[in-house]
C-alpha cells in the first residue's frame, strides 16, 4: 500500500471476521433458522457485515417467500440467540487480539464499528475485559441504515472527533469496505477469510492482512516514512 501523507489519528476496526473469527458460529446460526423454511444451501460469506433482519429477509424472499415484519424479527431474535450462545461458549477471539489492541491504543484513538447487535458486542467486550480500550462503539442497533451504507462510519468519526481522512477502517466484508470507503476513510485494511484478497481488494481494500495480529507490522511499515502530525 503506498503510504498516507500522514499515520492516522484513528483505527475503527468491524468486529466479526476481524477481532472474532465468529462466521462459523454465524453460519451455523443462520442455517438452523432457515432449516424449517427448506433452505439449505446458506452461504455466510455471501452476507457478512449486513444486519441479521435484512439478511433473513433477503434471504426469504429469494427463496419465494413474502415473510412479514414480525416473522422477520423473531427470526432475527432467534438466529442472534443461536449466535450468541455460540460464541459465550467458544470467545473465538483472534490470535493475539487483545494484546495487539492493547498496544495500539497507546498510538491511536480505537474505535469499534460493528454490525452486530449490542447484546453481541457487549459479550465480546466482558469476555475479553476490554471496553476500556474503545473511545466509540457502535453496532447495528445504534444507526438506520446498514453496511455498505457509510452511516455507522460517518458517526464513528464524528465520535472521535476525526476527519474521515485520518482513520484507517479495518474490515473483512466487502460491505464493510464499501461503508468505510463511501464514509471517506483515509484507508481500509482487509482481513482476509470471510472473503478472498482478490475479493478486498477489489471492493477498495487499501491493503489485505492474513489477521489482525499483522497489523502493527503493516501499520509500521506502511507510514513508516510518514510524519506524525
Amino acid at each position: 500500500m503506498r503510504a498516507a501523507q500522514q499515520r492516522p489519528l484513528a483505527l475503527v476496526f468491524d468486529l466479526d471476521g476481524v477481532l472474532l473469527d465468529s462466521a462459523p458460529c454465524h453460519n451455523r446460526a443462520f442455517e438452523e433458522v432457515f432449516r424449517p423454511f427448506g433452505i439449505r444451501d446458506f452461504d455466510y460469506r455471501q452476507y457478512a457485515g449486513r444486519k441479521t433482519v435484512n439478511v433473513i429477509e433477503e434471504v426469504l424472499r429469494r427463496a419465494g417467500l413474502e415473510p412479514g415484519p414480525q416473522l422477520i424479527s423473531e427470526l432475527a431474535a432467534e438466529k442472534s440467540r443461536l449466535a450468541r450462545d455460540e460464541l459465550r461458549a467458544a470467545n473465538p477471539v483472534a490470535p493475539e487480539c487483545i494484546p495487539v489492541l492493547t498496544q495500539l491504543s497507546r498510538e491511536y484513538a480505537l474505535a469499534l464499528a460493528s454490525s452486530g447487535s449490542r447484546a453481541s458486542i457487549a459479550l465480546f467486550l466482558a469476555a475479553n475485559r476490554c471496553a476500556h480500550l474503545f473511545r466509540s462503539v457502535l453496532g447495528g442497533d445504534d444507526v438506520s441504515c446498514a453496511k455498505p451504507h457509510p452511516e455507522i462510519y460517518q458517526r464513528t468519526f464524528a465520535t472521535l472527533d476525526v476527519v474521515p481522512r485520518a482513520a484507517l477502517v479495518v474490515e473483512d466484508a466487502v460491505a464493510g469496505i464499501q461503508a468505510a470507503r463511501a464514509a471517506g476513510a483515509g484507508a481500509v485494511i482487509g482481513v482476509e477469510g470471510t472473503c478472498s484478497p482478490a475479493q478486498l481488494s477489489a471492493a477498495g481494500a487499501s491493503g489485505v492482512i492474513r489477521g489482525v495480529s499483522d497489523l502493527p507490522r503493516f501499520l509500521c511499515e506502511a507510514y513508516e516514512n510518514a510524519v506524525s502530525t
